[in-house]
């Protein structure tokens, strides 16, 4: 059973599967519909809505530091994403990698876990969208009908405006990924017109003493910031999901993912110094902290445009991650992991629709009865947990030896381990008596990392890419896993909790299911007779 769990599948034969999958992804998108893919995901609830939050009660000022440390954090998985996206060039994201490094246990676990990403997140995003739809649409006096935005059936409050908002891109998404495309990338331009014309018209109205001081709450306000506002990157691994429908995967989706993310977190940076100089940051409102401060000198026009910039910038992150769902879908039911209805495409639109409108009710029933602060810590721990097991499965595959495949396997995860207690002991507050249990998870968290540290930058590699290559490896994997483990770390225990919940609930489904149907489990013989399309 154990063998089972742990057996991987070979870059060669998941390459070849894909490329025989009758039927397959269309491959029309390019470098540039990467780029407003992931812009388009990116900037959303983060800049409009949670700026206000962490920089009023977590970081102050310091906020631009947060932004800077998560968007770095998030640049370093993405190098990681980058290698993966071009040796692996075919749906899955990181559920793929992990089969092809860590094993068919841990791609079932981050296949699941990306559900929390993608569907829920999606969610999300749907909930806080109709917030700006109301503002947006009375910038011109008008009102949307309150039962679209709280329909009471008996004890329930259901958000209509949200689950018809998820329906309506999920048929966009079922016509064609690059109708999709095209939409997105007219969106994207929208919103970026009004990012930037936040921080020009902004300027003007900055006052430094606003920023004094600037660490109000400390230096750890700036990790605490980080990792309220790092559900503010999440998006950029959605450009890896439609790895399988572009036309030069090795050249064009390291392009996407590092130049998004990029231009993303120097938005971030600027809208959050100019948002903290134009108001004290304890005077910054919490839900609408762009539109407020505009408000607060009396722009009334910038308002207006505040809220065109976060109703069309909330739509494209509903979209883009409705669109990254159904592909994870799709290569797990190609593996067996799930039913095989999963990963048939329409014959005309060649798209995973079937997945796609799974994904679709999923995330419109959970938009229309769901509230969003149940639902934003989930998809944050979701994605910082996908983003630990991309990079660790970077080292894995750099460094794995035929004669010895196990080795890089379990010195990847005792690094993990020790990285993980000695980030606890970094960021929990240990007050009091317990101060000694800080020091000792520092002291433990260190000892067990070392050993693999070391063993990882004397091996030689014997793995390496012929495309895209990520710089600087085994360190840039290695931060990248402490760093987001030290944001994990910082979120709230009801976010742990409902992450290990989601967790055994997954793996009851591998065991009753994935397990015994798995393609591995069968001789490829008995495979190449079956239909795929």
């Amino acid at each position: 059973m154990s063998n089972s769990m742990l057996r991987t599948k070979p870059v060669e034969r998941i390459l070849g599967e894909a490329a025989g999958h009758q039927g397959g992804l269309k491959r029309v998108l390019t470098a540039v519909d990467l780029t407003a893919i992931g812009v388009g995901a990116i900037i959303g609830a983060g800049i409009f809505v949670l700026t206000g939050t962490a920089a009023r009660d977590a970081a102050g000022p310091s906020i631009m530091l947060s932004y800077v440390f998560a968007g770095f954090a998030c640049i370093l998985a993405a190098l990681c994403y980058a290698e993966f996206a071009t040796r692996l060039p075919i749906s899955g994201s990181a559920y793929t990698y992990a089969y092809a490094s860590v094993g068919e246990l841990f791609a079932w676990i981050i296949g699941w876990d990306l559900i929390l990403e993608y569907t829920i997140g999606s969610s999300t995003v749907a909930v806080g969208w109709t917030h700006y739809l109301s503002e947006f649409l009375g910038g011109f006096n008008l009102v949307v009908p309150d039962f679209l935005l709280a329909w009471h059936v008996g004890p329930l409050t259901i958000n209509l405006s949200a689950a018809i908002l998820v329906f309506l891109l999920t048929i966009l998404l079922c016509i064609g990924i690059k109708e999709s495309s095209r939409f997105n990338a007219l969106m994207v331009i929208i919103k970026l017109s009004v990012v930037l014309f936040v921080i020009f018209a902004g300027t003007p109205w900055v006052r430094p003493a606003h920023w004094h001081p600037f660490f109000p709450y400390g230096f750890g306000g700036i990790f605490k910031g980080a990792a309220l506002i790092f559900f503010a990157y999440i998006g950029f691994d959605a450009v890896s999901t439609a790895a399988e429908e572009v036309k030069n995967p090795q050249r064009d989706l390291p392009i996407g993912i590092i130049t998004s993310l990029v231009i993303c977190t120097l938005l971030y940076v600027a809208v959050s110094a100019v948002i903290t100089g134009m108001v004290p940051f304890k005077q910054i409102d919490a839900g609408a902290p762009l539109a407020a401060a505009f408000g607060s000198v009396g722009n009334h026009l910038a308002q207006r445009l505040i809220g065109l910039g976060g109703f069309v910038g909330l739509t494209t992150v509903v979209l883009i991650l409705l669109m990254s769902q159904p592909r994870i879908y799709f290569a797990m039911a190609r593996d067996g992991l799930l039913l095989p209805w999963f990963a048939k495409v329409h014959p005309r639109f060649r798209t995973p629709m079937n997945a796609s409108i799974v994904t679709g009710l999923i995330a419109a029933v959970m938009a229309a009865s769901v509230p969003m602060s149940d639902l934003h810590h989930m998809v944050s721990i979701g994605t910082l947990f996908a983003f630990v097991v991309v990079s660790a499965s970077v080292l894995i595959m750099r460094y794995k030896t035929e004669d010895r495949p196990e080795q890089s396997v379990l010195t990847v995860l005792q690094l993990a381990l020790g990285l993980g207690i000695f980030c606890v002991g970094l960021a929990r507050d240990f007050s009091g008596s317990l101060q000694w249990a800080q020091w000792l998870s520092l002291v433990l968290g260190g000892v067990i990392a070392l050993k693999p540290v070391v063993q990882l930058f004397s091996w030689k590699p014997v793995n390496l890419p012929s495309t895209f290559k990520c710089p600087w490896v085994p360190a840039v994997p290695i931060i990248a896993m402490g760093a987001n483990m030290y944001m994990m770390v910082n979120l709230n225990l009801d976010a742990w909790i409902r992450l290990v919940v989601w967790l055994v609930v997954g793996m009851a489904i591998y065991l009753l299911y994935g397990r015994s149907h798995s393609k591995l489990a069968r001789p490829v013989e008995s495979q190449e007779s079956e239909p795929t399309g």
